[in-house]
């Protein structure tokens, strides 16, 4: 890799857009999607209290294909069993999400809830030896980008050493969601200081009352907890120490109209302080990551 004088790093982006060529629900993970947000089915999906519920489920189903006056009875007959088949794959659901978690070290109280995933309170995830992020807002479960944001848990929340994260471009609202923090495993010998990410995730500055409150350090067992006021990264470090700032300079196309006749593209970014020599790179836009990364 070589390095022009003003260290600008360049990073070539190829992602493969894989279209949703069917229906049916499939088990949520990382390769496999949910049917498109606008598919009558999260309609249906909305009116049940738990994915479990598939006596609920086939009932709305069945409701809203007969209110919508098919008149030939095999192709209503034929969407009723389409959307029964739906109901009895998700639920499955809570299981196959129980297993993506389990598979990255992560906990969480969702599961205890097996009565109504439309209000789930105090919902923390948790990972060994990290840390945990609790939300202090009711959640609903219930929704194409709430499934889908599970489904793809490994790629919207990281645990680092003194670093927690959060992607919230596919479910916007979690952004303002309020939520307690707690890092484990840290070596400080005083309170670190704390820097969290600007509202266009290219930069971090140290973190202020706007951003945190309510910070404690525990040195013996190396546990900081603050709660927070928004949601983006948030990464602690020592007293007085800087971060390396990140700055996008050129991205180039700066749109990108996708077409299925040709499902792959690429996408340059230019900028500072993103890189180390060593360290992995990677790239993702929403769900799909990079199927190649060049630096």
């Amino acid at each position: 890799m070589k390095k022009t004088k003003k260290s600008i790093l360049a990073g070539i982006a190829i992602f493969a857009m894989v279209a949703i060529v069917s229906p049916v629900m499939a088990q949520p993970s990382g390769d496999q999607q949910p049917p498109p947000e606008n598919d009558p089915f999260w309609t249906i999906f909305a009116q049940i209290d738990y994915p479990g519920n598939t006596t609920d489920c086939i009932t709305e189903a069945t409701n809203y294909v007969n209110s919508q006056n098919i008149p030939d009875e095999n192709q209503r007959q034929g969407e009723i069993s389409g959307y029964t088949e739906m109901c009895t794959q998700v639920a499955n659901m809570p299981d196959d999400l129980r297993s993506i978690l389990s598979s990255e070290g992560v906990t969480s109280n969702l599961f205890d809830n097996t009565t109504d995933w439309h209000n789930v309170d105090n919902l923390y995830f948790e990972k060994t030896g990290m840390g945990k992020i609790q939300f202090t807002n009711t959640i609903d479960f219930m929704s194409y980008r709430f499934i889908s944001f599970m489904g793809n848990f490994d790629n919207m929340v990281q645990f680092n050493n003194g670093y927690i994260s959060l992607n919230a471009s596919i479910v916007t609202d979690m952004k303002y969601y309020g939520a307690q923090l707690t890092m484990l495993g840290l070596n400080f010998t005083d309170m670190p200081d704390i820097y969290v990410t600007d509202a266009n995730g290219t930069t971090m500055h140290l973190a202020t009352g706007s951003d945190i409150n309510g910070a404690t350090y525990d040195q013996t067992t190396g546990t900081l907890t603050f709660n927070t006021l928004h949601f983006s990264a948030f990464k602690a470090v020592a007293k007085g120490s800087k971060v390396a700032v990140m700055k996008i300079t050129k991205v180039t196309p700066n749109k990108v109209k996708y077409s299925a006749k040709k499902r792959i593209f690429k996408i340059t970014v230019k900028g500072k302080g993103f890189y180390k020599k060593g360290s992995d790179t990677s790239c993702k836009m929403g769900l799909q990551e990079a199927s190649k990364v060049k630096v």
